[in-house]
């Protein structure tokens, strides 16, 4: 074939230009016959946001600028080689004298073609100096400078360099390593678990893909983009999702209830490089397992790149019975328009919405409608990247069902994973329990009135909403939004478990109302419309309402959604006086009532039947009011009580937590006949005018209840009474310590937990209780060294010892905090069951009394510890390594380049970047590390460790973290921090170990990252 053939055969045929194949045959003759004294250039053209002009005016319109462009290249580049390669992919082989101005006049026309949508053209670079070189390495090479700008406006182009040599060198390693790390395992899946908001449960894992080999760690941020782009990813993904299915399936047989459905990543490779759908049945065939196993995930990019084809790949699988999630929702532009076009089983909303959370509340907004208008087009709802309580607390008011992030669980190998969350109390998903908490979870908690049947105007709700879960005839919320919980406090509850009690009738919260509100709820499940009722409480109308919006008949659970507002506004004149007539009334139940103001000086007795149940001088002050009283009208043995009671320092602290905010005591109160009787002294904390003030009412007690009392009092002596191994099954005891200040504790005889208060599962931020059970201190490793704690506990068990606040360390969330424990034996039927212990945390005591020395071992500016605690704490390390050879690795991170940044952006500015810095580092400690800043732009890390899986998944969520930082103080900004780690095995010596890390984070600093 002749060269005119050949050009005619091999042009592009939209532009007219030379196609690849014709331009890499003639490049390479140009290159092998050119001249040497000149000098020959290649450029890349790329155009931003081309797919955003097609998605917007056509694939038509589209197709007009690219002739457009093409025409443009051919008039600036005369008589020069010009192809275009694929879609708005041109390249230019020309004369290097002439590039740059070229290159700018280009741009220049192009941009006059613009319509609304802004069009930049991008181009890179490639002088030709290796005479040996080939075509196709030289457009690699101008293509690579042209992606290194992408996304960057106020770069128009550049030049291949050696900086972007080394990365292509890395990237070369990366696509000649595949093989070898799908051979030797060195590919690996890590599981993050995704969490229900409304169950709190675990439903299901995410598959992540980490590359571990024995010489190092290839990021996915690095792998993954090369991996796409040389179009060989599907090898990982296919790898990823046969051992997902694999695993999964064999745990699914076994019974095992971490079992639930696992998503995984699909790539636009994946769709064009072979048919997903009959690859994934295969699987499905191969293991003997159900679809309902796996879900598949697809970003918003694959579907801007040819979406008819991916718009069919995803209703085939859709068709035939696999659920498809849309990942990264929100983080392009198009996210509108592939909602109206594409079909979606849940969309995965983007993390970014979720950074700044605690400065601004754009964010916040915008999450709020996403979920909202997610939920009323049918798709379900996920958000990543939840990374604190505060933000998962937001985002389950919002009603978002599926929740994923740090704050949850790290990714790491399965086992881990699962071990984390049976340490951290989660439970897993009744998987026939999860098409009716999916159909509940649809319930969009945001609309005007959810409790219509029929949607409203999308616009925040103000209106108190609540969703309950009925089971077994138990009542358990679901949901509440921020109205319901304030509203709630009409009846006078601190939170929603006291709610939840009062319509359960459980830790003796009783509620006059609980028969009317059950049989509200059954109105509603037979009518299928919204069910109300109304009552008096504290003053006020009350109106609550139902509507029946799910049931499971495999589970026989109901879900309800209820609303409660107080209605004073209708209360009218002729209600007002009937309310003030009948108050009058109530007045007669009682001989006397007095109001005590908290500050112990107000005082005021509002009713007296008669005199003679007070005293005479009504003048005095609160305290000395409540002095009198107790000294002249109570007798003397109930006046201990008595004066405990009318406490007006703790009455707030100690109602706070009553039913209904109301304590009731009995006492022997001298009567007008001279005679002691008992009397019900009714109290709870009211509000005149502004006045925190204790009510205090008194009535003579039945003749039923004083007989029981003088009964009581004759015949059981305060000190015979024993403790029923029984009592501790009460709701009444439970509640009680629930509610004490302390965190509580009790053990068996060899030092297993049994069971904990709540302070002490929040102190931890645990779960429940589970966590613990049958575990011991060295289990949960909260000790640097626990023999000492060890030795107390045994004593008592053993001796019969009671220790009182012994002071002790133990790691809280990555914080070394200081507490006082205090243990004694726990006895039941007169032997030693255990111990029964509770301790404080004295943290901020001791800072208190030791303000300089804690000021000499923290950072000022990062507020972790410092180096001179680090030297403190790692011969602590050591010695627990002597004592039970529990293995800790250090970590060192030194930030790259950050003479650089003090340099360029100035000092301050480089403080803002080592406390970003910081923050990650502390971020990844956990109840087992410590965090340090050793010096300048050195921060070092300490774990205690049972494998070293565990090192690995810190340096990978750590610089996962590190990654993410874009930008600091409004400025773009790029931050890379080197890592070295080694283990005390290693080299048995704390100086050689600091030197080990030390060398192999230079290491890392001067490898190609």
């Amino acid at each position: 074939m002749g060269k005119s053939e050949f050009l005619k055969d091999n042009r592009d045929e939209l532009t007219g230009l030379l196609d690849k194949h014709a331009f890499i045959e003639w490049g390479q003759e140009l290159i092998n016959t050119r001249d040497k004294q000149v000098e020959y250039g290649f450029v890349f053209f790329d155009m931003e946001n081309f797919k955003l002009y097609n998605a917007n005016y056509g694939y038509e319109k589209g197709d007009e600028l690219l002739i457009s462009i093409g025409n443009i290249l051919k008039d600036i580049f005369k008589n020069q080689l010009v192809a275009r390669f694929s879609g708005d992919h041109f390249v230019v082989c020309t004369n290097s004298i002439q590039i740059v101005p070229s290159i700018v006049e280009t741009r220049k026309r192009v941009k006059a073609l613009q319509r609304k949508i802004n069009i930049e053209l991008k181009a890179g670079v490639y002088i030709l100096e290796d005479d040996n070189i080939d075509v196709s390495r030289c457009v690699d090479r101008a293509r690579m400078a042209c992606v290194s700008i992408k996304k960057k406006y106020d770069i128009d182009y550049r030049f291949y360099d050696d900086e972007l040599g080394g990365t292509v060198h890395r990237k070369q390693k990366i696509i000649d390593s595949l093989d070898e790390a799908l051979e030797k395992g060195y590919i690996k899946v890590y599981y993050q678990p995704i969490v229900r908001s409304l169950t709190g449960n675990i439903c299901g894992w995410e598959a992540l893909v980490r590359w571990i080999t024995p010489k190092g760690v290839y990021y996915p941020d690095e792998f993954i983009p090369v991996l796409e782009e040389y179009r060989m990813i599907h090898r990982i993904d296919c790898y990823v999702i046969e051992q997902v299915v694999k695993t999964f399936s064999e745990m699914k047989k076994a019974g095992i209830k971490a079992a639930v459905p696992v998503s995984v990543n699909l790539s636009r490779i994946d769709f064009e490089t072979l048919d997903i759908l009959t690859y994934v049945d295969s699987l499905i065939e191969k293991y003997d397992t159900e679809k309902e196993i796996i879900r598949l995930e697809v970003t918003e990019s694959v579907m801007i790149d040819n979406p008819r084809f991916i718009q069919e790949q995803i209703s085939r699988l859709r068709t035939n019975g696999y659920i498809v999630w849309m990942d990264d929702f929100g983080s392009g532009y198009s996210s509108l328009n592939l909602l109206k076009d594409f079909q979606f089983d849940l969309a995965k909303i983007d993390m970014e919405f979720l950074q700044n959370f605690d400065t601004s509340d754009n964010g916040k907004i915008v999450l709020k409608h996403a979920v909202s208008m997610l939920k009323n087009v049918g798709i379900h709802t996920l958000t990543e990247g939840v990374e604190t309580k505060e933000q998962y607390d937001f985002l389950k008011r919002l009603g978002c069902e599926l929740l994923q992030g740090y704050y949850i669980g790290r990714p790491l190998p399965l086992e881990e994973s699962m071990e984390e969350m049976e340490r951290s109390g989660h439970n897993y998903e009744n998987l026939d329990y999860r098409k009716f908490l999916d159909m509940v979870g649809k319930t969009d908690f945001l609309r005007q009135n959810p409790l219509e049947g029929t949607p409203n105007n999308v616009t925040e709700n103000d209106l108190p909403l609540a969703m309950g879960l009925v089971r077994n005839n138990r009542w358990r919320f679901a949901y509440a939004n921020e109205g319901y919980e304030k509203a709630i406090k009409i009846h006078g509850d601190e939170d929603m478990q006291v709610a939840q009690d009062m319509i359960n009738n459980d830790n003796g919260r009783t509620w006059v109302q609980r028969d009317d509100f059950w049989k509200m709820c059954l109105r509603a499940k037979e009518s299928g419309e919204a069910e109300s009722i109304e009552f008096v409480e504290n003053g006020q109308i009350v109106n609550m309402r139902a509507r029946h919006i799910a049931y499971d008949i495999d589970t026989d659970t109901d879900a309800y959604l209820v609303s409660i507002r107080a209605l004073a506004s209708y209360l009218n004149e002729s209600y007002e006086q009937k309310t003030k007539m009948v108050s009058n009334y109530i007045f007669s139940f009682y001989e006397c009532i007095d109001v005590f103001g908290l500050d112990g000086i107000y005082y005021e007795n509002v009713y007296l039947s008669s005199g003679s149940v007070h005293v005479r001088n009504m003048n005095l002050k609160a305290n000395e009011m409540i002095k009198e009283l107790g000294e002249k009208r109570v007798l003397e043995e109930d006046r201990e009580y008595f004066y405990k009671l009318m406490d007006l320092k703790t009455a707030k602290a100690r109602l706070l937590y009553e039913p209904g905010g109301v304590k009731i005591g009995l006492f022997r109160i001298l009567d007008s006949s001279g005679d002691y009787v008992w009397k019900s002294v009714t109290t709870r904390i009211v509000d005149i005018y502004g006045r925190e003030a204790l009510l205090s009412c008194v009535s003579e007690a039945t003749t039923a209840m004083s007989h029981y009392m003088s009964d009581f009092i004759n015949h059981k002596k305060i000190d015979e009474i024993e403790v029923n191994p029984e009592m501790v099954k009460d709701y009444t005891y439970a509640n009680i310590l629930d509610q004490v200040p302390v965190g509580v504790f009790w053990k068996d005889k060899d030092r297993r937990f049994l069971g904990a208060n709540k302070m002490f599962l929040d102190y931890y931020g645990l779960k429940s209780v589970d966590s613990i059970k049958g575990k011991n201190d060295e289990d949960m490793g909260w000790h640097i060294n626990p023999e000492p704690f060890k030795q107390d506990e045994l004593s008592v068990i053993n001796e019969g010892k009671a220790i009182r606040n012994v002071h002790g360390e133990c790691i809280v969330r990555g914080e070394l905090r200081n507490i006082a424990a205090s243990k004694q034996p726990l006895v039941i039927n007169g032997e030693t069951a255990g111990l029964l212990g509770f301790f404080m945390d004295i943290t901020d005591n001791e800072k208190e009394k030791a303000n300089l020395e804690i000021l000499s071992t923290t950072d000022e500016l990062t507020g972790v510890l410092n180096r001179r605690a680090f030297e403190v704490i790692i011969d602590k390390y050591i010695e627990q390594y002597n004592m039970d050879k529990t293995d800790f690795a250090l970590m060192i991170f030194d930030v790259d380049k950050f003479k650089h940044v003090n340099d360029h952006y100035g000092h301050g500015f480089g403080d803002l970047v080592l406390k970003a810095v910081s923050k990650c580092v502390k971020e990844v400690t956990y109840n087992n590390s410590l965090a340090f800043r050793i010096g300048g732009d050195e921060f070092a890390i300490l774990h205690q460790f049972q494998c070293k899986e565990e090192i690995e998944s810190i340096t990978q969520e750590f610089n996962s973290k590190i990654s993410r930082i874009k930008r600091i103080d409004n400025e773009p900004i790029k931050i890379k921090v080197s890592v070295g780690v080694s283990a005390y095995t290693e080299s048995m010596d704390k100086d050689r170990m600091y030197e080990l890390s030390d060398k192999r984070m230079y290491e890392d600093k001067l490898s190609e990252k």
